[in-house]
């Protein structure tokens, strides 16, 4: 999940130099071709469900075999990474796009969607040590003019923006609802409305999101997320800000309780309140699975169709997004390979495996789809 932090993600970067090689690349652009027409067929289907269907990009996984899977075959990406404060703002006195500049030239020559991801993260040790450091009262014209700044560098290419990620918290008792971090620091709640104030400002055709973790689990700690979320969203609404959409990661772990019911709930109290979902970064954390690759593809699979059986009925759920394409490309991967670099075991998360050949879980989300009903665009 998002929320385990930015040294995770860093890791990503290496796999590319193993997913990539020659060997790697040869057998793999052998089925290139059929891979792509599966996803292009799993997005056709989802669009005819009124859901636009998506995955995650990097910067730093640029082979033409990956990205030949994404050209026709996918509506929008979401930047992993290549958006966020510390890779964009690295410091005060500077500004580097040059990431994200390179998905969104790769997006626009494939009339593909993009998303942002994300403009300002609640919690403070996913920002740069300078940002984490700003006085209070430095807090809100940061906000106003970072906003304004890349969104302004982006207006009109980047079609929605996470404008704030993961601001709640499983907070109880005396513990806040919110995030601690530099911006809840220095104004409270209000910041999150302060952020989408300006991002309307910004962009003013733009879809303004709000994004949130660990929404899916039925433990204590989910039950309390879900309650501070619904907090957060009340007062926002309640304000007049201009949310339009909640992304629910969805990074699912089966080892941890999950109530198709009370989530049904769940999801029904967000459309109350008039709002469109997005589940944002959908993938499955398969290490309470046996090793055995059958067995483990089957759990992935029946994983996946009980979550959408559940989410894809809701009329506004607009959009699912997976978090990488292929096995080899999931930050499961790097993390596995941090842990044991020689491990025989390796994470199976997606839809396609190393070779881009469709595993259980992409026909898992195809007949959750056929299932769906459709819906209003």
């Amino acid at each position: 999940m998002t929320s385990t932090g930015l040294t995770r993600r860093e890791l990503c970067g290496g796999i590319g130099a193993v997913v990539t090689s020659t060997t790697a690349v040869s057998s793999m652009t052998a089925s290139l071709a059929q891979a792509a027409e599966s996803t292009n067929a799993l997005t056709a289907l989802a669009a005819s469900k009124g859901i636009t269907f998506g995955c995650q990009i990097s910067s730093s996984f640029f082979s033409p075999s990956y990205l030949g899977l994404y050209r026709g075959a996918v509506r929008v990406v979401t930047p992993e990474n290549d958006l966020k404060a510390w890779r964009v703002h690295p410091s005060a006195d500077r500004y580097d796009y040059s990431g994200a500049d390179r998905i969104l030239d790769f997006a626009s020559s494939s009339k593909i969607a993009v998303h942002g991801h994300t403009l300002i993260w609640g919690n403070g040790k996913y920002n740069p040590p300078w940002i984490r450091d700003l006085p209070n009262d430095k807090v809100p014209g940061f906000i106003d003019q970072f906003i304004k700044t890349v969104m302004g560098h982006y207006r009109g290419r980047i079609v929605s923006w996470d404008v704030v990620n993961e601001p709640t918290s499983l907070g109880q008792g005396n513990v806040p609802a919110y995030q601690e971090g530099p911006f809840f620091s220095a104004l409270g709640p209000s910041y999150v409305g302060r952020c989408f104030e300006a991002a309307r400002a910004a962009d003013p055709k733009a879809i303004l999101v709000l994004n949130e973790a660990q929404t899916e689990r039925d433990d204590k700690m989910g039950l309390a997320w879900r309650k501070n979320l619904l907090t957060c969203l009340d007062g926002l609404v309640q304000s007049g800000a201009p949310i339009q959409a909640v992304g629910l990661q969805s990074h699912l772990r089966p080892q941890l309780p999950f109530d198709p019911k009370a989530f049904d709930t769940f999801l029904s109290e967000i459309e109350h309140r008039n709002l469109d979902i997005y589940i944002s970064e959908l993938d499955v954390d398969d290490v309470s699975f046996p090793d055995d690759i059958a067995e483990r593809d089957k759990r992935v699979a029946d994983t996946y169709h009980e979550y959408l059986s559940i989410v894809l009925p809701h009329r506004r759920v607009k959009r699912l997004v997976t978090w990488g394409m292929a096995d080899p490309y999931s930050f499961y991967v790097a993390l596995a390979r941090q842990k044991d670099p020689g491990a025989q075991r390796q994470p199976r998360p997606l839809l396609l495996d190393e070779r881009f050949a469709r595993k259980p879980a992409w026909f898992a989300v195809e007949r959750a789809l056929r299932e769906a009903p459709a819906r209003s665009a």
